[in-house]
């Protein structure tokens, strides 16, 4: 189990809220990804935690393939697996995927967050641990208080572990349309969700959906 040091050092952190430093924010994920590393490897297989892990990592505090052509292979195009994503805060920027260094680590922290909340995770047992940070994410940090943010339903663990493709991360309003990657913005997703959201907001998904909807029912009347 985790030690009182690693809750301690966390409790510190979290009590200055948003107003901390890199340094502080790279703490804060050392401490938080030892306690999810600890609690999840109780339950599931550790290499199934750390695909879940370097998916947080590369979502998180690196960018997504951010170059048109490999620099390993000339004319290939990149990937993730080509070396290279890069630390948000290395980029320019004007980048889309640009995030200050305190930003880029509290929204993986975030992650790691937010999957200690999906249906069937393995609880912390620590309750200072499960309320401590409201000012990061609106849930109490518990199996089973989030839901995916477009179908509003229950992300079950156990399926996740299995798959860790049926999640992904997501922005409430698109990078490509000046949304930032920054806390508020972000969230973990099933991946049928990011397909139905696309390159919209949620608002716009919303009224598409509605528009959608009030056409069918129209054509059903007649």
């Amino acid at each position: 189990m985790p030690d009182d040091k690693t809750y301690a050092k966390i409790f510190e952190i979290s009590k200055k809220s948003g107003n901390i430093t890199p340094v502080e924010a790279q703490t804060l994920i050392t401490n938080v990804k030892k306690i999810f590393d600890e609690v999840m490897c109780q339950k599931y297989a550790e290499r199934e935690v750390r695909r879940l892990t370097t998916k947080f990592r590369d979502a998180g505090r690196r960018s997504a393939p951010w170059k048109p052509t490999s620099s390993r292979v000339p004319g290939r195009p990149q990937d993730g697996s080509d070396g290279n994503r890069i630390n948000r805060w290395l980029l320019p920027t004007n980048h889309k995927f640009y995030a200050d260094e305190k930003t880029a680590c509290l929204v993986e922290v975030r992650y790691y967050l937010m999957a200690l909340s999906f249906k069937n995770s393995p609880i912390v047992n620590n309750d200072e641990f499960q309320n401590t940070f409201k000012w990061l994410i609106p849930n109490k940090v518990s199996p089973g208080t989030y839901l995916d943010p477009i179908q509003l339903i229950d992300i079950d663990m156990d399926e996740v572990i299995n798959d860790a493709r049926l999640i992904q991360s997501g922005h409430l309003f698109p990078l490509d349309r000046g949304g930032r990657h920054e806390p508020k913005n972000t969230f973990l997703m099933l991946a049928r969700s990011n397909q139905l959201q696309g390159n919209l907001s949620i608002d716009e998904l919303l009224e598409l959906m509605e528009s959608i909807v009030h056409k069918h029912k129209q054509i059903k009347a007649k």
